[in-house]
């Protein structure tokens, strides 16, 4: 299938490739390597989905709150709108005003009527923004950065998925809350790291449709109460 290029944007260490194909699907590349791809979304919706049904599980009655780490094509977003039906909020962190614009002249218009009610795009670097965030400030928090818990677009996300990350994700949680982060590959260094941070890991297998025999992962990091 042909790709036409649209648009570039620098990132650190590099730079990010938006691309379009002939059906009007969109693709990102980071440095040459394959990020995203639309034909392939549907894990960041089961993402997004398991996000937002844990959250309105734990809101127990008051307004969920979902954080999600990662832009992207938005599928992610969408996923976790859908669940929430207009309940809660959702707040996206995007490192890059590229990707934030990206989305805004391209994805949103092909996913959204309009904006989900409680949906808000935050520039910011997820780390920062989750050690920023008060405690017990979200039930259910998406990482969609990179292409699983490794530095691959820019090196200071690897502290994401360090000791430091971790802990940091843990007191961003609500008791009992979810960390939920999307993956490219089997991650079980990752897994064990989260175990020993005190979560309760759990991974799903999501097939990718048009890829017979691969498969995207999502790792569960399950706040302990």
């Amino acid at each position: 299938m042909a790709w036409t290029e649209l648009a570039t944007s620098a990132v650190e260490g590099g730079e990010l490739v938006l691309y379009r194909a002939e059906d009007g699907v969109f693709m990102i590349r980071a440095n040459g390597l394959e990020l995203m791809n639309g034909h392939d979304h549907r894990s960041a919706e089961v993402l997004g989905q398991l996000a937002g049904e844990h959250a309105l599980r734990e809101a127990r009655g008051r307004e969920p709150r979902v954080l999600i780490g990662g832009l992207g094509l938005g599928y992610t977003l969408a996923g976790a709108a859908a669940a929430l039906a207009g309940r809660g909020t959702i707040a996206v962190a995007e490192i890059s005003d590229g990707v934030i614009a990206w989305y805004e002249r391209y994805f949103e218009p092909s996913l959204f009527a309009a904006r989900p009610s409680g949906a808000r795009l935050v520039r910011a670097d997820v780390g920062a923004f989750i050690r920023a965030a008060e405690a017990a400030s979200y039930d259910a928090i998406a990482l969609d950065v990179d292409n699983g818990p490794e530095a691959m677009v820019a090196a200071g996300n690897e502290h994401l998925y360090g000791a430091d990350g971790l802990k940091a994700l843990g007191s961003a949680l609500t008791p009992g809350g979810l960390g939920l982060v999307w993956s490219g590959f089997e991650a079980p260094a990752f897994a064990a790291r989260a175990e020993a941070a005190g979560f309760a890991v759990g991974c799903d297998r999501v097939a990718i449709p048009r890829r017979p025999g691969l498969y995207h992962y999502i790792y569960r990091l399950r706040r302990r109460a």
